[in-house]
This record gives structure tokens, C-alpha cells and sequence, in this order.
């Protein structure tokens, strides 16, 4: 109601603002009635009416101009008075809509993390794009002008030497890559080697996650040592580790002048390959990562770090590789045995403890029910503990066994894990192809005994026992007899110390030119 009549009210006073006009119309209407009523000469009172109407007419005109002009101004007049509204949420960028942030977090995080070349143009485009919303287009702006303060503002004397070893690699990763980084710097580092460490995102990836604390925490700024962009280096041997961070080289790179350079295969460039040799989940193009490698550093040689990726590139990637300097030799990973090793086997109590850890992610579990359940026995003496995650096994047995223990990943530091367990069991999804084994190589460090596929056998040899899924539960049973399972626990414990320690790290690096003082 009151509403309508603040609306009455507002269309009077517009009737108001048109003057005279409209009253004098009226007037002039009714005096022509009553000439046509009241003279009685009929002649006379039809020239009165004329007269009268030609006046009408004209006032009339009149008005409908000062109409027109009222409805104008009326359909650009302020609105009615409301209840205030709360402000709009455009004030910042992490407001605009997700469709807007999504383009605006990816390019301003290659921006920041080493793509500057690549994102600047796209930024520009979408700022200078007209069709685009005005917050949008600042808040690209904004990102940009916030990126070019931050580089002045944080300029530092660029680093300018030589080091023992550079490691370029994708420091930012959560599992075994990181991992192997880490164990690496720390072997070269207790042996008096300098390391400088190069980040290399990659492209398509979250580009903007931190460094992994694993690898920050080993940065000390004399022997370790983070490069970036502007810094100018030399070194007698630069190691890059995880082909898929070459699809796209990053634009913001030191300078790194290696007498000898090194690619480390740890990852194959599908996951997996199935009976007639189809890849499945890629990974990377060996081309593409053949050539960036060339484009930067010339000349490299390729390692793969397993058999198992050796065999994947030579036959289902033989035509690629054509060019390639590849290795006979391996680059496996690394550890210290002295950290890992536990001074025996668990106090028995009546159960056996089976346990494993890795990544919680299907490729790294069986994909047969009927399979993972004989690998993992739902018996009444045994216990399976996992470090890791158990979602992938829970999705392919429904639900997980009564005996199953689950530790989220990073829970628990792997080495206690470790010593808990009696036997670590290790299968992984039936076409997929591991690349090393880091799992299965620390569980052996901690003198246990490891159960593993066929598969696994060249590359730990008789350090570790194989067999098919349903013999596992068997095999178990047997290695738990104190004679055998220390003889399995002396020959896991060999193996690593021969082939996996830090000591078999560094006798290869001396062979590629680096000066390894003797320990």
C-alpha cells in the first residue's frame, strides 16, 4: 500500500511539472460547449467552436511534448527508495566467480613460479579483452603489477659459482621422487659435495605448491644451495630427475654450464601398458622431452632407474628413442641402510604382522578382488597394517577386512612403521609398470623380509621373495621360521647395502667425472 502511494503521489507532482498546458486545454474545451449551447446564431457558434478546436489542437501538441519528455525522465529517474543492500563481493579477485578464478590463479601461479614468458602475453590478452568484466581484467592486472614489484622489491646478487652437482627436479612432489631427491642430497652433502638445487615445476601440474619440506629443510646456503632465475653456475655434473617436468621448460631458468648432464627415468611415459603394448595414463613424450633436453643442456645420457623401465622404452618406445644415449648401467634409488635398519625381528606375540606403504592410488593396488584378498589373508593369526591410505583396495573389495589397519599418508615416519611389521607384501595393479620399488627397498633396509611378484626379481634379485598372489599366505607362514627369516633378513639387508645405499650412489657419480673423496 504504501508503496503505491508513494507511486500516486510521484505521478502527480510529474503531472504538475507540465504547467498550464493542460488546465488551459481543458478550459478551452468546455468554453467551446458552451458557445455551441448557449449562441443561438448557429454560424457564429460554429466559428467560436473552429477557433476553439485550432487553439485545442495546438495545446494539445504542447502537450504531448511535455508528456513525452516526463515519460523520459521518469524511465531515468533514480529508483524507488529500498532497504539498503548489503556491498557487492567484487572488492578483491578471490570474489570474482570460479569461472573467472580459475584463469586468474593458473596463469598468475605460472606467472610467479617460473613461466613468466608464457603467461605474461595470456594475461595481457584477457586484461585488453573488452568483452571481459572490468574486476576481471584489473584483478589480471593487479597480478601483474603485483609480480613485477615483488621481483624488484626481492632482487638479490644473483649466484655465481661452482658446484659439485646441480639437481634440477620437480622439488614440490609428495612421494618417491621426493624422496629419492632427498636421500641424494643428503648422501652428496655428508660427502663434502656442493649441490645446487633448481625447482622445475611442471607446466600442466599445480605449479604453485611449496617445496616440499624434505628437500627445503636440507638448504643451508653454503653446501646446499636453492638456484633461480638470473643466477649463473657451473658444475661438474647436473642431474635431472622426472621427465615430465621437460614437456615444457620453464621460461625463468639460471645458468647452468654442466661438463656432463644426466636424465633420470624414473617414470615411464605411460603408466601402463597393456597386452598388445597400448599405453594407458600418459605421462610424457619422449620426443618432446628428448628435444627440450637437447635444446637446454646439449648433449645428456639417459638412466633409467629399474629394469622395468628399461624394457618399457626399448619396446614400446624404440622408435623415439632413436638418438638417444641410454645407459647399460641403472640409477637406483637411495638410502642410508645404518637409518633404517632395526636391531631385530618384532617380539612375537602370537600374530603375524603384514603390512606395506605407499601412495593410496589404484595403480598401486590390485584390481582383482579375488587376488588382492589372497595377498592380504583375512586370517585369524594375521594382522595387515597399511601406511598410506586404503581407499583404492576398499573400492576394489567393497570393504576392508576385519585384520586391516589403515595409517593415512605421512601419519607415521615410515622407518617406525617399518620395524613394527614382521613381513612386508608388495603388489601393485597387474599392468602396471613401477619404475623402481622405493617401497619394497626401504622395507628391506629395515632387515624385513619382502614379498613381491616376479616382476621385482631383476631388480632386487634374491633380496626379496617371489610369488604369485595365492601363494603369498604360504610363503608368509614359512618365512616366519626364525632360521629362514633371519637368512632372508641378512640377504635383504646385502642387497641394499650393495646396490641401494649411499655408498653405491656416490661410486657413480665419481664414474661420471664428480671428485668423491674417499670415506
Amino acid at each position: 500500500m504504501k508503496r503505491a502511494a508513494r507511486r500516486a503521489k510521484a505521478l502527480v507532482k510529474r503531472t504538475l511539472r507540465l504547467g498550464p498546458v493542460p488546465f488551459a486545454a481543458a478550459a478551452g474545451l468546455a468554453a467551446a460547449v458552451l458557445a455551441a449551447a448557449v449562441v443561438p446564431d448557429r454560424q457564429s457558434a460554429l466559428a467560436v467552436a473552429v477557433v476553439v478546436v485550432l487553439l485545442e489542437l495546438g495545446l494539445v501538441a504542447v502537450l504531448l511534448a511535455r508528456l513525452l519528455r516526463a515519460l523520459k525522465e521518469a524511465a531515468v529517474a533514480a529508483p524507488e527508495p529500498v532497504e539498503p543492500a548489503k556491498p557487492a563481493r567484487t572488492a578483491a579477485p578471490g570474489r570474482l566467480p570460479a569461472r573467472k578464478l580459475r584463469p586468474l590463479r593458473r596463469w598468475t601461479a605460472r606467472l610467479n613460479n617460473g613461466f613468466s614468458a608464457t603467461a605474461l602475453p595470456e594475461m595481457y590478452r584477457y586484461a585488453r579483452n573488452e568483452k571481459g568484466t572490468y574486476l576481471f581484467r584489473a584483478a589480471m592486472l593487479g597480478a601483474i603489477v603485483d609480480w613485477r614489484e615483488r621481483r624488484r622489491r626481492e632482487a638479490a646478487e644473483p649466484v655465481r659459482g661452482r658446484f659439485d652437482i646441480v639437481l634440477v627436479s620437480n622439488l614440490n612432489l609428495l612421494g618417491g621422487t621426493t624422496a629419492s631427491n632427498a636421500e641424494e642430497v643428503k648422501a652428496y652433502r655428508d660427502a663434502g659435495l656442493t649441490v645446487g638445487l633448481l625447482h622445475h615445476p611442471v607446466y600442466e601440474w599445480n605449479v604453485a605448491r611449496d617445496v616440499n619440506p624434505k628437500i627445503s629443510e636440507l638448504v643451508d646456503g653454503e653446501r646446499v644451495v636453492m638456484l633461480g632465475p638470473g643466477d649463473e653456475v657451473d658444475c661438474d655434473l647436473m642431474i635431472v630427475r622426472f621427465p615430465p617436468l621437460l614437456m615444457r621448460l620453464m621460461d625463468d631458468r639460471p645458468s647452468i654450464k654442466a661438463a656432463k648432464a644426466v636424465l633420470l627415468v624414473n617414470q615411464t611415459p605411460f603408466e601402463a601398458y597393456g597386452p598388445d603394448g597400448t599405453g594407458r595414463h600418459f605421462s610424457w613424450d619422449v620426443a618432446a622431452v628428448r628435444d627440450n633436453l637437447k635444446s637446454w643442456v646439449g648433449d645428456s645420457t639417459w638412466y633409467a632407474i629399474g629394469p622395468s623401465v628399461r624394457e618399457a622404452l626399448e619396446t614400446h618406445h624404440g622408435p623415439e628413442m632413436a638418438g638417444v644415449d641410454l645407459a647399460d648401467d641403472y640409477w637406483y634409488g637411495s638410502l642410508d641402510p645404518d637409518r633404517w635398519r632395526r636391531d631385530g625381528p618384532r617380539e612375537a606375540d602370537g600374530t603375524i604382522r603384514i603390512g606395506r606403504h605407499s601412495r593410496d592410488h589404484a595403480l598401486k593396488w590390485q584390481t582383482i578382488a579375488e587376488d588382492l584378498r589372497a595377498t592380504y589373508p583375512d586370517a585369524e593369526d594375521m594382522e595387515i597394517h597399511v601406511l598410506g591410505g586404503t581407499d583404492a583396495p576398499e573400492r576394489v573389495l567393497g570393504r576392508l577386512p576385519g585384520n586391516w589397519t589403515g595409517h593415512p599418508f605421512g601419519s607415521v615416519e615410515p622407518e617406525a612403521f617399518l620395524h613394527g611389521l614382521d613381513v612386508a607384501v608388495y603388489f601393485t595393479a597387474e599392468d602396471y609398470v613401477e619404475a623402481f620399488g622405493r617401497s619394497p627397498m626401504e622395507a628391506m633396509a629395515a632387515g624385513l623380509p619382502c614379498v613381491m611378484p616376479p616382476r621385482f626379481e631383476p631388480l632386487f634379485g634374491d633380496g626379496g621373495v617371489y610369488c604369485e598372489p595365492e601363494e603369498v599366505e604360504a610363503v608368509v607362514r614359512a618365512l616366519m621360521e626364525p632360521g629362514r627369516y633371519r637368512e632372508q633378513s641378512e640377504r635383504s639387508l646385502a642387497t641394499v647395502r650393495e646396490h641401494f645405499s649411499h655408498e653405491a650412489l656416490l661410486r657413480r657419480v665419481a664414474e661420471l667425472g664428480v671428485e668423491v673423496q674417499a670415506r
